[in-house]
């Protein structure tokens, strides 16, 4: 084994020290996260790609044969959520700013680690795969038509571009993944810690340019920006509650929250990548903020989801 391979495998074992440290790295090098903006596309592709790559798609076929609730549960979290958040953020008087990244937020497809984390929590993780894997996938015909058609928000950007420029990420993405494990073969489970090793370096350098003008806005508007982040914990809170609220009367008690934690975490980081230089700043801005959430949800849910599901699944 060489070098570099450990060097991977080991980065792998210390993902939840090293990300966090890499959002206070572009926080303390602001001009290092400015000129890093021009990776974020390249970074998406690589990370989704790895994702696809890491992912046991013989579990994933088997679950394909009944993809019918995951399909609709995809559906539900990238089209019937937004519009059921816009009206509750409009109400609110928010900044019109905050209300547009909470309703992108509502867009975005599932967040890559969704999986890994349902199964600390007691999750169902096979049911978190199939809806990253669904919502990844959709998101190029669901999201540009809601939020440029009916929700009339301007992203500087035409909905067929829009549409473009996240299958062209899925895309590449998947067709990476494959040349990955073709070219790997039977040594993917050998190979599989130094993938995750290779997907948190990518982590790393990916969050950098996501704390761009964050400083700034922390000293020119410090209460805006404590706003910005405590409307990405409510808003990821609410997404959460709105699904798995309306699954419970229908569904298993570990679909239905399965479901609902899925819904909260979104791929928000995406829409950086694809999304004109020109939006409103205040988007880019709740991007990052809604960071500190993503890596401090999970804990905080953890206490939650063990009181409400004593048992692990089988």
């Amino acid at each position: 084994m060489d070098l570099v391979t450990r060097v991977l495998q080991r980065m792998g074992r210390k993902a939840t020290t090293l990300l966090p440290l890499s959002l206070a790295i572009g926080l303390a090098f602001q001009d290092i996260a400015a000129a890093s903006r021009v990776l974020l596309w390249p970074l998406a592709v690589a990370l989704l790609m790895l994702a696809l790559a890491r992912m046991d798609w013989s579990r994933i076929l088997e679950l394909l044969r009944r993809p019918g609730l995951a399909l609709a549960l995809a559906i539900v979290n990238l089209v019937a959520v937004p519009l059921a958040v816009w009206p509750i953020w409009q109400a609110l008087g928010l900044w019109p700013g905050l209300v547009a990244a909470l309703c992108l937020s509502a867009m975005a497809p599932g967040i890559i680690s969704a999986a890994t984390t349902a199964t600390f929590l007691r999750l169902d993780s096979s049911l978190a795969l199939l809806l990253t894997l669904f919502t990844n996938f959709l998101v190029p015909f669901t999201l540009p038509p809601l939020a440029l058609g009916l929700l009339g928000l301007d992203l500087h950007i035409g909905a067929l571009d829009l549409s473009l420029r996240l299958a062209t990420i899925v895309a590449i993405a998947a067709a990476g993944a494959f040349l990955i494990r073709r070219r790997i073969g039977p040594r993917m489970a050998e190979a599989a810690p130094a993938l995750d090793g290779l997907s948190v370096v990518v982590l790393m350098i990916f969050a950098i340019p996501l704390m761009d003008g964050v400083v700034a806005q922390a000293m020119a508007q410090p209460l805006k920006l404590a706003g910005f982040v405590g409307g990405a914990f409510v808003g990821m809170i609410v997404c959460n509650v709105i699904v798995a609220g309306g699954a419970l009367p229908f569904l298993d008690r570990r679909v239905a929250l399965t479901a609902g934690y899925c819904s909260g975490g979104r791929h928000n980081a995406l829409l950086m990548a694809v999304l004109p230089a020109s939006v409103d700043a205040d988007i880019f801005l709740f991007i990052a903020a809604v960071q500190f959430p993503i890596y401090m949800i999970p804990t905080l849910l953890q206490p939650v989801y063990r009181r409400l599901l004593p048992e692990r699944p089988a």
